[in-house]
């Protein structure tokens, strides 16, 4: 059994029943906080020095684009029509699955390098399943804690398509997801739906989209 302990450090637990800012020792068992205080060290642990560090719950990113992690800084100055033609008319159809595999799998390091273990990855560049399942081999692969919701792409619509309004969320694909690798609510990496809601799609779509994730939740 692994057991790590962390010392010095001072800890901020969230815990209302817990003072915030003492010194402590927390003593890691299995991957699991096992003891709080004044712990001795023992031959069978290993130590990490917290001296002058803060040590808290992971936080939580609860509204990111991790396929976008390469363009980081363009669209400081955009209005949100410039980001809606720029990014999901232009940008975005150039993406290849293994760009938003290698995007999401950095985005995702970059957030547990910065103390967030746990990101809400809304995922609105998946055209195709192979999209979709690199973006999920990405977060699978970093380790991270995230909830997946599946997106809907925002592209000029070709000669005969819908409008990205009118297009529901691909129920195939939900079932695909649901049934399959994202069966489960336990796992670190889960399933939710990014549905575009009154704001971006038209009514008809967004009934259609909260029943399927109503049925599917």
């Amino acid at each position: 059994m692994r057991k790590i302990l962390i010392q010095g450090g001072t800890v901020i637990s969230m815990k209302p029943s817990r003072v915030a800012g003492l010194i402590e020792n927390i003593l890691i068992e299995n991957e699991q906080i096992s003891d709080v205080g004044d712990i001795n060290p023992t031959d069978d642990m290993e130590e990490i020095d917290a001296t002058d560090c803060i040590v808290l719950p992971g936080l939580i990113d609860s509204h990111v684009h991790t396929w976008q992690t390469g363009l980081r800084g363009i669209a400081g100055d955009w209005t949100v029509p410039q980001y809606m033609r720029a990014m999901h008319r232009g940008l975005a159809t150039f993406f290849q699955p293994e760009d938003i595999y290698i995007a999401n799998l950095i985005g995702a390091l970059s957030k547990l390098d910065a103390g967030i273990t746990t990101l809400v990855d809304w995922c609105h560049n998946n055209p195709t399943p192979d999209h979709t399942d690199s973006a999920i081999d990405g977060l699978f692969e970093s380790g991270a804690r995230a909830l997946f919701l599946h997106g809907s792409p925002k592209p000029d619509p070709k000669p005969g398509q819908k409008h990205y309004s009118e297009v529901p969320m691909p129920r195939g694909e939900i079932e695909r997801l649901r049934k399959g690798r994202l069966a489960t609510d336990d796992a670190l990496v889960t399933l939710g739906l990014a549905v575009l809601g009154p704001q971006y799609s038209v009514y008809e779509v967004c009934e259609q989209d909260y029943r399927l994730a109503q049925e599917y939740q």
